[in-house]
């Protein structure tokens, strides 16, 4: 058993690569599927995309949820990253998969920094890009690799065959109903991870939620401040990071009223500042008789009417088998891959299972540019897979994997990348393109 992922790398020549599945075709995706189609060495490339169009999270989707009224998690707390979010049927529509996008959102990081490789944003686009004009760059520059999608086409299950090294995988198409399976020699998933909504269990919330369904909800929920014009009891916004403190600010500026935002620590991100938003400390339990918080310094906050988690996602592949000891062929592999959703296990360079090389993922790192680096990870992937990029051996890799357990530990933090380990990851990965000679795709350089 220790001698498998040697093994696995002796059996697998990603020379022989030849047809792949790249799942999803949002910001990441597209980056991801041009720097494949670049490499001019694959026989067959297909992606399959659940949405109707490219884009991804960038499509804005609230007008058409307004119905719902409650939270996108499919229970409180949500604590299972297997968990399948299915899309809501709209009767004009057709299947509508819920963003994060509210409706007065914009960037937080300049145009020029998310800007792909030699494709500007169109001359007047603001600074700062709103949704909108986000979605319209996204949808130009996938235009090229539309004949290769599978739009409404929503992969449901994936495996693999360690006799054949082939991946199944099994798609449904959301519009007729209509189920199959196609064979590949490798998968690579660029879903995102912004999807499964994470809220965080405390004493007392799932007795609030069961009592006051329509007072919680998750950032992944908002859409405008406008909605809590009738809200008749306090306001409490849970995390401190970008969602949070953007979403406090809005409800703060035009409401024109207190809003509290219970906080663990400090965010490292800019944030505006209103009166009007109160920071209080971390919960430590919900009570649901008397509709009051109690925070861990002791203090209450009474009558609260409307909470909104901002405590981010967790890391979701729920298409891949969930039983780590799996006795189907293979599946142990991808199995054991993710088990709380805090992380993707045994990756050498954020992107590839070291005991499975022919899986990429993409678009793990957070704290980075994820336009920019998508480009970079799927050009440094398509070079592994066509072979013009070795491997090093299984030891580097695992030491590799292990330096990051050491440093950002073995929860949330392990994909972060913060400064200057965002600019180190890109230049490693690019002095790796680099070396591998003309030909293919590159991205930028930091």
């Amino acid at each position: 058993e220790n001698m498998r992922p040697t093994l696995l790398l002796q059996l697998i020549q990603p020379s022989k690569i030849k047809s792949i599945a790249v799942i999803g075709a949002g910001p990441v995706g597209a980056g991801l599927t041009k720097a494949l189609l670049n490499e001019k060495h694959f026989d067959n490339i297909e992606v399959f995309e659940k949405r109707p169009q490219f884009g991804g999270l960038w499509n804005y989707t609230k007008p058409l949820l307004k119905s719902h009224g409650t939270t996108s998690a499919p229970e409180v707390p949500c604590e299972s990253a297997y968990t399948r979010i299915r899309p809501h049927d709209h009767e004009a529509h057709g299947p509508v998969f819920q963003t994060p996008v509210y409706k007065y959102l914009d960037t937080n990081v300049p145009k020029y920094l998310m800007e792909y490789y030699k494709f500007p944003f169109p001359n007047g686009t603001p600074l700062f890009p709103t949704r909108d004009q986000v979605l319209d760059y996204l949808i130009d520059y996938s235009k090229p690799i539309e004949k290769f999608v599978n739009f409404n086409q929503e992969v449901v299950r994936l495996t693999y065959n360690d006799q054949t090294s082939k991946y199944s995988v099994s798609s449904e198409n959301l519009k007729t109903g209509q189920k199959s399976t196609k064979e590949f020699d490798a998968v690579a998933i660029a879903t995102g991870f912004y999807d499964l909504p994470f809220i965080p269990n405390r004493p007392g919330l799932k007795e609030w939620h069961s009592k006051y369904p329509k007072s919680i909800c998750h950032a992944k929920d908002f859409d405008c401040p406008e909605d809590y014009l009738e809200a008749d009891g306090e306001i409490l916004i849970v995390g401190n990071s970008a969602s949070g403190s953007d979403i406090a600010f809005e409800l703060a500026t035009t409401l024109k009223r207190k809003i509290y935002k219970s906080k663990r620590s400090e965010s490292s991100l800019p944030a505006g500042y209103d009166a009007n938003i109160i920071d209080v400390p971390d919960i430590k339990n919900f009570d649901p008789e008397t509709q009051s918080v109690e925070f861990v310094d002791g203090k209450r906050l009474e009558n609260v009417n409307k909470i909104i988690f901002c405590t981010g996602y967790l890391k979701s592949l729920p298409f891949l088998p969930q039983n780590v000891n799996s006795s189907e062929s293979g599946n142990s592999s991808l199995g054991s891959l993710i088990t709380d959703g805090c992380r993707v296990r045994g990756l050498y360079n954020h992107i590839l299972p070291i005991n499975l090389p022919t899986l990429g993922i993409i678009g793990l790192p957070k704290y980075v540019l994820p336009t920019r680096l998508s480009e970079t990870q799927g050009a440094w992937l398509a070079r592994i897979w066509s072979g013009r990029i070795s491997l090093p051996p299984v030891e580097t890799m695992q030491a590799y994997d292990q330096w990051f357990l050491e440093n950002n530990g073995d929860g949330g933090k392990y994909h972060d990348l913060l400064f200057p380990m965002d600019v180190q990851y890109s230049q490693r990965l690019n002095r790796d393109i680099r070396q591998a000679g003309n030909g293919g795709y590159f991205g930028v350089e930091w």
